[in-house]
């Protein structure tokens, strides 16, 4: 369809542009997850990811290229057990295109978010975000962007459930706010990787050392060590929204329990079967 692309600005033929990376989509689909719920509607079962009529084809194909490379040297090789992954520009390019992407989202989903305290600042983060994803220009703002590296939990004392679930399976995107108005994050997540860029400096931004990417390069180093405030309390708080929310109805259930039943076996072999497990273990041990 036509349309403007939202990055570049100018009327082309759209694409129908994945928000979460192809690859993650099929990663997850090949892992155990072989459909897709919303956490708002449980109860609709989707075969692929968020997709809008969003980018021009040179725009997808710009994008394609750094997912390629993000794919091959952080996504395969943290899964296969690499705990050292040096890095150059095309991580944070990649890191940026991916929260631009949930920053958009935003703008065309959201019809409340004109009157948000924040609203001027994510007008301007995403025209500064444009601009270098177009021209190579970094943001004049400080924006620093972060990734952070989780992986199974052996031990989960804080009482919430579905802990290993969400850290390690959950895709998820959304603006991080509070109500005093001292932070402001962009956030997204797929599979065992966080991303997070500051809009607003909480105050502790110096404890983002080990997860903070460089623009121009560098080496992520596993574990990290991370002591910031926003994201660890936005963390908590997501896991317990998610595990309060309502369960598919029971004709849903059914259908995920048909889908178990199939090959019980590869089922909780798989990573999702042995996130769930774990999940449960961890709690009632």
């Amino acid at each position: 369809m036509k349309g403007i692309c939202a990055l570049h600005q100018v009327e082309e033929e759209l694409k129908e542009s994945h928000i979460y990376p192809k690859f993650v989509i099929n990663h997850t689909k090949n892992t155990g997850s072989k459909y897709f719920r919303r956490i708002a509607d449980p109860n609709k079962r989707q075969q692929d990811g968020i997709k809008l009529y969003l980018l021009c084809n040179d725009a997808e194909q710009a994008f394609s290229k750094k997912e390629k490379w993000f794919a091959e040297n952080i996504f395969v090789p943290y899964l296969g057990g690499k705990y050292e992954l040096p890095y150059n520009d095309n991580l944070y390019y990649f890191a940026i295109s991916f929260l631009w992407r949930i920053l958009v989202l935003n703008f065309k989903t959201d019809n409340s978010l004109s009157k948000k305290w924040y609203y001027d600042v994510i007008v301007d983060a995403e025209k500064q975000w444009r601009n270098y994803l177009t021209t190579g220009t970094l943001p004049s703002n400080e924006f620093k962007t972060c990734i952070l590296f989780m992986d199974t939990v052996s031990k989960n004392n804080s009482g919430l459930k579905g802990v290993d679930f969400y850290l390690t399976r959950a895709l998820d995107a959304t603006i991080v706010d509070n109500e005093p108005q001292t932070c402001l994050l962009i956030y997204g997540k797929f599979n065992r990787f966080i991303f997070w860029s500051v809009l607003k400096n909480y105050g502790d931004e110096d404890n983002l050392k080990s997860v903070e990417i460089n623009p121009n390069g560098g080496v992520m180093r596993i574990p990290q060590r991370i002591d910031y405030f926003p994201i660890l309390s936005f963390l908590g708080n997501r896991i317990k929204e998610i595990s309060e929310l309502p369960l598919p109805n029971q004709d849903q259930q059914n259908k995920i329990e048909q889908e178990i039943l199939k090959d019980p076996k590869a089922f909780w072999e798989s990573d999702v079967g042995r996130s769930l497990y774990n999940d449960n273990f961890n709690l009632n041990q």
